[in-house]
C-alpha cells in the first residue's frame, strides 16, 4: 500500500512539472513574439531591434512619424527586386523577381510624387531570416544596408530583431510592405502572396492622407 501512494506522489508530482513546462515555454513565446503577426486597427508591437549601424532601439522610437516596415526574407527574390536588385546586383546570388521593380520607384508614383526620404517618414526593412533561413544577424543588416545604400541618416533603416523571430507568422508576412501611422497603428497590409490590401492600389495611395494627418492632442499652429 504504501509503494502504491508513493508512486501515485511521484506520478502527480510529475504531471504538476511537466503542466508547469509547458506553461512556461506556452508563457516564453508569447513573451517573446507579443502581438504577432500585427493587425490592422491595432497597435505595432514595439520591436526591439538592432540597425545597420550597431544601434539598438524600440519602434516606438519613430513615434509621430509615419512608419513603412517590410518583413524581409534574405532569400526572398521579391524582397531582392524591391530592395533595387535588378539595378544594383542581387544580394547573395539570389535572382530577383522578374517584373518587379525596386519600391523606391514605386512609392514615388503612387503616392503622387512623395519621396521615401521625405521627413517625416521613416523605412524599416526588418531581416526575419537570413540567406540560410537561419536567424540573422548585425552583420547582415549591415551587408544588406551597404549593398542596397540603405542609410540611416535618410531615415532608411535595415534592422534584425534582438530576438529570433521566426514562425510560420513571420514567413507569411514575406515579401511585403505595412504602413503604421503617427499613433503606432497598423493602417495598412500589403505583406505575404495573398496581401490582405493591394501596394500599389491601397497601401501607397494611403500614406500622403496618413503623413497629413495629426497625432492625438496636436493642434493647428
Amino acid at each position: 500500500m504504501k509503494n502504491k501512494k508513493n508512486k501515485a506522489l511521484f506520478l502527480g508530482v510529475l504531471v504538476v512539472v511537466l503542466v508547469g513546462v509547458f506553461l512556461s515555454n506556452g508563457f516564453s513565446q508569447k513573451k517573446q513574439t507579443g502581438n504577432w503577426p500585427p493587425q490592422i486597427g491595432e497597435l505595432y508591437p514595439d520591436l526591439e531591434l538592432i540597425d545597420q549601424d550597431g544601434n539598438q532601439w524600440n519602434l516606438s522610437r519613430f513615434k509621430g512619424k509615419v512608419i513603412l516596415v517590410e518583413p524581409i526574407g534574405m532569400n526572398c527574390p521579391g524582397c531582392q527586386s524591391f530592395a533595387g536588385a535588378h539595378k544594383k546586383g542581387s544580394y547573395g546570388n539570389i535572382v530577383p523577381q522578374k517584373g518587379l521593380g525596386d519600391f523606391e520607384g514605386y512609392f514615388k508614383t503612387y503616392t503622387g510624387g512623395l519621396s521615401l526620404n521625405a521627413e517625416g517618414i521613416v523605412l524599416v526593412e526588418l531581416l526575419l531570416y537570413d540567406l540560410k533561413m537561419g536567424h540573422p544577424t548585425q552583420k547582415d543588416a549591415k551587408g544588406w544596408a551597404e549593398h542596397f545604400g540603405m542609410k540611416s541618416k535618410n531615415n532608411h533603416f535595415v534592422v534584425v530583431p534582438s530576438k529570433d523571430m521566426r514562425s510560420q507568422a513571420s514567413y507569411d508576412l514575406i515579401p511585403g510592405y505595412q504602413l503604421i501611422d503617427k499613433q503606432m497603428i497598423l493602417r495598412s497590409d500589403s505583406t505575404g502572396h495573398q496581401p490582405r490590401d493591394n501596394l500599389w492600389d491601397t497601401l501607397l495611395p494611403m500614406v500622403p492622407k496618413v503623413l497629413m494627418e495629426k497625432m492625438e492632442g496636436q493642434h493647428e499652429a
